[in-house]
């Protein structure tokens, strides 16, 4: 971060940004890591302002050099990080303080970042992204807080005319079935990150393992962990990723003091994305059996270092045998177990080959330079096969 912005100074097409969480905040995840990717490509030809509380998920004040002023984050991105103090009336005061052609918001369920910028921000359009929350499994937690939540964002968005961006055909399909067939949604995939590929030695018998993942749940974390307790291989478990529901990992701990002596465990808290790279390349294999992923960054960036995963039939990446870059399972039979044995008796130039395919896999499907033309038509209201109206 660096001096205070002139805003005067702008020339580009300006998008609204409201966030839950920004980087430096990223112990939220997905949602986070989805809009830096994209900034990072797109931020040449429009000019971003992120606005965005000063603290993370588990609210713990961010490093940052000033709050409640607008400062640089990159080239043409830009970000107010909002103190908690009087929190509404700033945001508010932002809000109103100048037209955008666009409001992009990103999420559901915040009042702070969805429904004040609904409401007060001045935009010739403004865009939701649903980031997943609309999928069943994602609407099945907390399912009647939130439906009388959406039976009352539902008029708003309708008397606002918002649009919607999916990450695919899926989500697509998603929105659809809860906001009705008459809006208008926005199809561009999510800008993913490439690690790149370090070799690793793997014997037969030996495996590790490793998720990096919010602590619920939705990641199915005590499914792995009773999974573990019927292998024989030597296995380490790594697990990267803060602790949302604490009762959920009091359930985790309780497996792991009982696993046998061939299975070793560390949790390693939440860690900042440049650090995850090192975690990535020191494992054989990803696993997250999710009960639902609008994109699964973490699965992708897996592939990207060359690392097979292991999830669950939930997320866009399925059918990962047929090009053996992983194995998809179901979580309520001895699957899971099973492909982590499958992965635990690989030997080496088995798993070369494995490897080097989930590594081509990635670059094939980062489709980096089309995406980053979809987001610049969608910011811009370009005429594309990617928006339609119903």
């Amino acid at each position: 971060m660096s001096s205070v912005v002139n805003l005067e100074k702008m020339q580009l097409d300006k998008v609204l940004m409201p966030i839950p969480w920004f980087a430096p905040a990223f112990k939220a995840g997905g949602p986070v890591q989805s809009v830096v990717n994209m900034l990072k490509h797109c931020n040449e030809f429009m000019d971003f302002y992120i606005v965005t509380p000063d603290s993370d998920i588990d609210h713990t004040k961010l490093q940052i050099s000033k709050t409640d002023a607008w400062v640089e984050f990159d080239e043409n991105t830009h970000v107010n990080y909002v103190s908690k103090q009087n929190r509404f009336s700033k945001l508010i005061k932002i809000f109103k303080s100048q037209k955008y052609p666009v409001a992009f918001m990103t999420g559901i369920y915040s009042f702070s970042f969805t429904l004040l910028p609904l409401i007060f921000v001045r935009s010739s359009r403004k865009i939701l992204s649903v980031r997943g929350m609309l999928h069943p499994p994602a609407l099945a937690q907390k399912r009647i807080k939130k439906k009388i939540y959406l039976a009352f964002l539902k008029p708003i968005l309708r008397l606002k005319k918002v649009e919607f961006h999916a990450t695919d055909d899926t989500e697509k399909q998603h929105i659809l079935a809860v906001m009705g067939n008459d809006v208008k949604i926005w199809v561009v995939p999510n800008i993913p990150r490439i690690i790149g590929v370090k070799p690793i030695s793997k014997q037969s018998g030996c495996l590790k393992l490793l998720t990096v993942a919010l602590i619920g749940p939705m990641k199915n974390h005590l499914k792995v962990l009773l999974a573990l307790t019927e292998c024989k291989g030597e296995i380490e478990y790594d697990i990267c990723g803060p602790v949302y529901w604490p009762d959920y990992w009091e359930e985790c701990l309780k497996v792991i003091q009982t696993l046998p002596q061939n299975i070793k465990v560390r949790y390693h808290g939440p860690v900042p994305p440049q650090e995850l790279i090192h975690y990535y390349q020191e494992s054989h294999i990803f696993i997250c059996p999710s009960q639902s992923e609008n994109y699964g960054h973490a699965l992708f960036e897996s592939f990207s270092a060359g690392r097979p995963v292991i999830t669950s039939y939930n997320t866009p990446w399925n059918n990962l045998s047929e090009n053996n870059i992983g194995l998809n399972v179901s979580v309520q039979n001895k699957e899971l177990k099973m492909a982590i044995d499958f992965f635990s008796e690989m030997n080496q130039d088995t798993y070369n080959s494995w490897s080097q395919q989930a590594s081509d896999f990635a670059i094939k499907n980062a489709m980096i330079s089309s995406t980053q033309k979809k987001y610049q038509q969608m910011f811009s209201n370009e005429k594309n096969v990617d928006s339609f109206k119903l």
